[in-house]
């Protein structure tokens, strides 16, 4: 679940948002007959097609989904992990030399190589070299980097196109992907972090004076005031605790109020609705801010974002997904289920020794991989 949220103390929550913010996988985009997800057996890592049957033979330390056309492996070398790319027939295309590698997208991926970042096109050759501290997929001919400015003796946010040119400067303290076109940015006014957009060519569009702003989605945005924020990890936070005054709402892409409302944490739009937390309990709103599923959730529940009609509800009872009625229609026995996409979603299940392992269920329920763990 994206939007705005809160860092809370209980061990289960602090899980689900370890696996939320920071976890690597997406499942893979491509045509129902091609769908490819990736599995571990034994230690190794493959494929399955939507049947359940092994696609690409387990042969790699790990892997990730495929993303126009190839997808990330990781092979250990001498000990040291080592990363490339291979096409849908297993095959390698780019070898594994790179320390870090991520999903292609509009054309380019970024990887590790020397302990900084870049991106290269389909066969490898890189398109724009590897400077930075960090670097981010590209979004709306957009991507988010990271870099060292050495006048200011800081670490700070900036955009390059795909043609490998800064186009906005690195001059943000924060900053979120484009998406519909605007990028949230985060700078420091007094001793306050404000929030505000730009466009795609680093004119502000809203004004820095929010505590901290999802992304627009659907013609809205989450955003926050009167909260205490934090960089935790790479992520804008904030403080439960020390931001009991926070008032949370969405804004359109004028920067006016479009939906007020009490909230405590909320998401961003998807498919019509947002969920949000009222007097600690769970509702899904539409784009008027009326609430439409009013299903009394568990307390401790995470729920995701509607994607193919329903959306996981995670607990620590048990992975389900709920239909827009706010109806329970698939139930697991799993730890976590994530989003639906080409119609499957990821399941994971925790063993005994904090162990996990994966697998996949359809819209109906059925298992397509029962994972096992020890």
């Amino acid at each position: 679940m994206e939007g705005i949220t809160t860092m809370k103390l209980s061990a289960f929550y602090l899980t689900i948002i370890a696996f939320v913010l920071f976890g690597r996988f997406s499942m893979a985009q491509v045509p129902t007959s091609q769908i490819l997800l990736p599995v571990e057996i034994n230690g190794k890592w493959g494929f399955i097609d939507s049947s359940g049957k092994i696609a690409i033979e387990p042969t790699f330390d790990y892997v990730e989904s495929f993303s126009e056309g190839l997808a990330p492996f990781k092979q250990i070398i001498n000990g040291k992990d080592k990363f490339g790319y291979i096409n849908p027939k297993g095959e390698i295309i780019i070898p594994a030399k790179f320390e870090d590698a991520r999903e292609f997208s509009e054309g380019l991926a970024v990887v590790r190589i020397n302990g900084k970042d870049g991106y290269i096109n389909a066969t490898g050759e890189f398109i724009i070299e590897p400077i930075f501290e960090k670097a981010w997929t590209f979004s709306n001919e957009r991507g988010r980097v990271l870099q060292l400015v050495k006048e200011k003796a800081d670490y700070l946010y900036g955009f390059v196109n795909t043609k490998g040119q800064i186009v906005i400067e690195p001059q943000y303290i924060f900053a979120r992907d484009f998406q519909e076109d605007l990028a949230g940015i985060a700078v420091v006014i007094g001793e306050n972090i404000k929030m505000g957009f730009i466009d795609k060519e680093g004119k502000v569009v809203i004004k820095p004076k929010f505590s901290i702003v999802g992304n627009f989605t659907e013609g809205l945005a989450v955003v926050a005031r009167n909260a205490k924020p934090y960089l935790f990890e790479g992520d804008l936070l904030f403080s439960d605790s020390e931001s009991k005054k926070r008032k949370i709402s969405y804004i359109d892409k004028s920067g006016k109020e479009i939906i007020k409302g009490n909230f405590q944490t909320a998401s961003d739009f998807s498919e019509g609705l947002a969920s949000v937390e009222i007097k600690n309990k769970w509702r899904f709103i539409d784009k008027t801010g009326k609430i439409v599923i009013d299903t009394d959730f568990p307390e401790n529940a995470e729920l995701g974002d509607f994607s193919e009609g329903l959306a996981s509800l995670n607990f620590i009872n048990g992975a389900k997904f709920i239909d827009k009625t706010g109806k329970i229609v698939i139930k697991t026995d799993f730890n976590w289920a994530e989003s639906f996409s080409n119609g499957y979603a990821r399941v994971k299940r925790i063993g005994k020794f904090g162990s996990e392992s994966f697998g996949y269920v359809d819209k109906n329920g059925n298992l397509i991989w029962n994972p096992t763990t020890n």
